[in-house]
């Protein structure tokens, strides 16, 4: 008896044992089964393409039912895929992002609607990233930052789906919010476009620019540490923004930036070059070119290069770095919009200087009618232009997005 007992014993650890090692191994498999990914691979000849396209439409749903759900107005919708080289690997990341501007009841608070967004982006795997006081083409505002954050590899990625900005009470209408407050009497008798080159190396001339309150045409050079804050505050401060391409000069000791559109590359590597360089800055109606001046003496780097613009609907202005250039030619022949920088402002950067350059355009302006003239995104030449107005504007000068010039 006590035999059979044992053998019991012996089959019932056995069975307890199987049992266990069942479970543990069905715990294991659950505890460790990875989290489904937020976005797509796919292949390329050039390295994979992370696509978080999908992932950030989920959100903008989720924003989306916020709005309809409290009756929020929703004024302008701006929106654009983007893609940008990865950090220290081959390939790019792409994802849709929009920025959205809307009016809330004047007693709604900031704080309380970003919670609303917090609660709903939350269950699309989305989160708010931050409220911040702000500008929308002029007018005070509050900015929520809403997306969601990744991991690949060892790269931490944050991106942006929504940017969305909030005005209290009185819908802000976009004409009047661009409309500019002309000091001067009598009859326009010249127009001056200025364009600021080389938006996003630094951060501190951006809002001195924006805060000018006049059109000014945001040049931003892409990839750069605030590429995206420069397009970001040159749209919501209600200029025009532009694509900055970097194209190869004439000295390769001249040469900035690493990646720019080279006379060596094949058309197909020159053409995905510049159609990531435009998803790279958002909001952006056309491209100049930064540097550029062997490339745009080359026939056809410049088609390859302008057939991409055209098929973006986007706009060219030959920065003339190389009075050589036959880029606007092309452009026109190709029934591109096309405009010509016809003054460079800041090749000295000195206040006074830029001042005497500025005069120089007024005399331009006054006797051609109009004038398209380049600066830089440095502190003087914010200076220079701010001190200026006055004078403008009583001499009968009007600024203008480059925009109203081109043919």
């Amino acid at each position: 008896m006590a035999k059979v007992n044992y053998k019991r014993s012996i089959w019932l650890v056995i069975v307890i044992a199987l049992v266990m090692t069942t479970l543990y191994i069905k715990f294991f498999q659950d505890s460790n089964e990875q989290i489904p990914p937020k976005h797509n691979l796919e292949k390329t000849g050039a390295g994979a393409v992370i696509d978080f396209t999908d992932a950030t439409k989920k959100i903008h749903i989720a924003v989306d039912s916020v709005l309809a759900k409290n009756g929020f107005s929703v004024g302008e919708t701006k929106e654009i895929t983007k893609e940008v080289p990865r950090k220290n690997i081959e390939g790019t990341i792409r994802w849709h992002t929009r920025q959205l501007l809307i009016t809330v009841p004047a007693e709604a608070s900031a704080e309380s609607i970003k919670e609303i967004f917090k609660s709903a982006v939350h269950n699309a795997d989305g989160q708010v990233f931050s409220s911040q006081p702000d500008t929308y083409q002029g007018v005070a505002v509050v900015r929520i930052d809403i997306g969601l954050k990744d991991q690949l590899a060892k790269e931490d990625v944050t991106i942006i789906s929504d940017r969305v900005y909030l005005t209290q009470g009185k819908p802000i209408s976009p004409k009047t919010a661009n409309k500019i407050d002309t000091k001067y009497d009598g009859s326009i008798k010249g127009k001056i476009a200025i364009i600021i080159d080389d938006f996003g190396y630094n951060k501190e001339s951006i809002a001195a620019f924006a805060a000018l309150n006049r059109p000014i045409t945001f040049a931003v050079i892409p990839y750069r540490p605030f590429s995206n804050e420069a397009a970001a505050i040159g749209l919501s401060s209600g200029n025009q923004v532009i694509l900055h391409l970097p194209m190869e000069p004439l000295s390769q000791s001249a040469q900035s930036e690493e990646l720019m559109v080279a006379v060596n590359m094949s058309d197909e590597e020159i053409q995905n070059m510049v159609k990531q360089a435009i998803q790279s800055v958002p909001g952006i109606i056309g491209v100049n070119n930064h540097q550029g001046s062997r490339a745009t003496a080359d026939r056809r780097v410049m088609k390859d290069v302008l057939a991409v613009l055209k098929e973006n609907h986007l706009f060219f202005v030959d920065s003339r770095t190389n009075s050589q250039s036959i880029a606007a030619e092309i452009a026109r022949q190709m029934g591109i919009k096309t405009g010509e920088n016809e003054l460079f402002l800041d090749n000295t950067d000195e206040v006074g200087a830029v001042k005497a350059k500025l005069r120089t355009a007024q005399e331009m302006a006054i006797k051609h009618g109009t004038v398209t003239v380049i600066g830089h995104a440095r502190m003087n030449t914010a200076i220079a232009v701010k001190e200026m107005i006055p004078e403008f504007e009583s001499q009968g000068i009007h600024l203008v997005f480059v925009s109203q010039f081109l043919q």
